[in-house]
């Protein structure tokens, strides 16, 4: 090869010297220093081309293949996605508008691929490096989208969780939780559980709750088909329940009588209200005993919504490790689990309960605030009307 230190040198290599002749073979040199002279710039011209490319060829951004719901197994899709092919594609429709890459450039993260990967994590519970395993993206193309899917299905949620307000629709809903054991006019279960997190360190102590683990306390109520009608996700670990409910807007609702003659059931932690029953600390009769069994058996609906949400959706379960995110985050997180939960019971998937969830330590509840006169006159006549 020929290094750049100019054209004279280069000259001097490809072209002869010549001494004083004759004008006959003055043009016959002339000619060939013509030709050879072509040669030399054809030669330049070929190295200078073969140059460009090592100086301006620009590296592609190469990602690795990416999920795909062609040709998988539908057992492979729920148990990476935790949601059946039918619904994933229908909720990809819904919220591809937001998710879409703007570009139209080749290497573009589609979609499609950005929402499977949400859905890997929100259901596994692995962490952002386990990602790329499953959906072709690495850690940080993943953490960079994950917030804009979140966003996305956060934006859905009241089309999914929505507690209703019509009077034909309350009387479904007892008419369903009626039928479980025969508790009359009851409108939802109500609970709340704990979601770990890694907590702000300037207020730690507010999210350290009762369990001696820093969470959200996130109060659910749902109807006696384990569909989730309501969620309040934003008040740290230490607060209890009884005060959720008395400062969420369906506690307010049910305060001025918005959702007419009905009631919630709670357990031990709330005060027994005119919308709100809750189990006798100490039955007397036999009637009493029977309520609490009954009280319970219908109860017990919110417990297994519990279960199988953190089965469904293993990054609410803190054997998986505490969620590492800001607790607005993690309250946006739970939100998009509860309205997925409800979109896989929409499409009637089975609502399992893994085997190796690990139950809740069980603490006996402490209420708060007392039973309201008004609260235990209904119970009672409750009791003597279905129970007796």
């Amino acid at each position: 090869m020929v290094l750049a230190g100019g054209y004279a040198n280069l000259l001097m290599l490809v072209t002869p010297v010549c001494g004083v002749a004759g004008a006959g073979e003055d043009g016959e040199n002339r000619e060939q220093r013509g030709e050879q002279g072509n040669q030399a710039e054809e030669r330049r011209r070929e190295e200078r081309q073969a140059r460009r490319p090592r100086n301006r060829q620009l590296r592609q951004r190469m990602y690795r293949p990416r999920a795909a719901l062609e040709g998988m197994p539908e057992k492979t899709v729920v148990h990476n996605y935790r949601l059946c092919t039918r619904a994933i594609l229908s909720l990809y429709e819904e919220i591809k508008c937001d998710i879409n890459p703007a570009t139209a450039r080749g290497h573009a993260i589609p979609g499609l691929s950005k929402l499977l990967g949400t859905l890997h994590f929100l259901g596994n519970g692995s962490f952002q490096n386990a990602i790329g395993v499953a959906c072709g993206m690495d850690q940080s193309s993943f953490s960079r989208h994950f917030n804009q899917v979140l966003q996305a299905l956060k934006k859905r949620v009241r089309n999914y969780i929505q507690f209703p307000e019509q009077p034909a629709q309350w009387q479904e809903l007892k008419s369903e939780f009626l039928s479980v054991a025969g508790m009359p006019d009851v409108l939802g279960a109500i609970d709340c559980t704990h979601v770990a997190l890694a907590p702000p360190s300037d207020r730690e102590m507010a999210f350290r709750n009762r369990k001696n683990f820093y969470s959200l306390n996130i109060q659910v109520v749902c109807d006696a088909q384990m569909k989730i009608l309501n969620v309040v996700a934003k008040f740290p670990g230490s607060f209890h329940d009884s005060y959720i409910l008395s400062n969420s807007a369906l506690g307010r609702n049910f305060m001025e009588g918005k959702y007419g003659e009905g009631w919630l059931l709670g357990d031990a932690a709330y005060g027994c209200k005119p919308w709100l029953l809750t189990p006798l600390s100490a039955p007397h009769t036999p009637a009493e005993t029977r309520f609490n069994e009954v009280h319970a058996t219908t109860r017990s609906v919110i417990d297994r919504t519990f279960r199988v949400l953190k089965s469904r959706f293993r990054c609410l379960d803190r054997s998986r490790g505490a969620l590492q995110y800001a607790p607005e985050k993690v309250a946006d997180i739970v939100l998009v689990c509860c309205m997925l939960h409800n979109i896989a019971l929409n499409h009637e998937m089975a609502s399992e309960i893994a085997p190796d969830l690990p139950r809740e330590a069980l603490i006996c509840p402490t209420p708060t605030e007392p039973d309201a006169e008004s609260g235990r006159k209904l119970r009672q006549k409750v009791i003597e009307d279905n129970f007796s």
